[in-house]
């Protein structure tokens, strides 16, 4: 039988929302920034829409944070998050191999997303859920 995972903390919660909300504005930013630079025009309106996509994501994750003041430190603990960089740091690439950097970054962030709803109580945390599965619909016609 495998394991249940641990359910999420309120404070948990708050950690993982602030990041895929800063990760998901962070990768619309690059990808809008690349659908517009010119330098790889075949993809550019792959980029655009997977931009757009994204900072809708960032807003759908951002209204997942509580906005308690007990939980100020969690949030800006979580705030500027290493896994940032490292994940954009994938992304430095040479123009014609954007497309091919793109794919391992979503499909890492598909897949933590069905870890993290793993997680999610069915009941106290159905509008995470739900932006989950929002989110896991999106991002399906992915580039692979």
């Amino acid at each position: 039988m495998d394991a249940v995972p641990d359910p999420l903390t309120t404070a948990e919660g708050v950690a993982e929302f602030v990041v895929l909300a800063e990760l998901s504005m962070a990768l619309s930013e690059r990808l809008g920034g690349w659908s517009t630079d010119g330098a790889d025009p075949d993809s550019s309106a792959a980029m655009a829409s997977l931009a757009a996509r994204l900072g809708g994501h960032s807003a759908w994750w951002t209204e997942r944070i509580p906005e308690s003041v007990l939980l100020e430190g969690e949030r800006a603990a979580a705030s500027g998050s290493g896994r940032l960089a490292e994940v954009l740091g994938l992304l430095d690439v040479a123009a014609s191999d954007r497309r091919a950097a793109v794919v391992p970054v979503l499909d890492r962030l598909v897949a933590y997303l069905g870890a993290l709803a793993e997680r999610l109580s069915p009941l106290g945390d159905a509008p995470a859920r739900r932006t989950i599965r929002l989110v896991l619909a999106d991002l399906e016609d992915r580039p692979r």
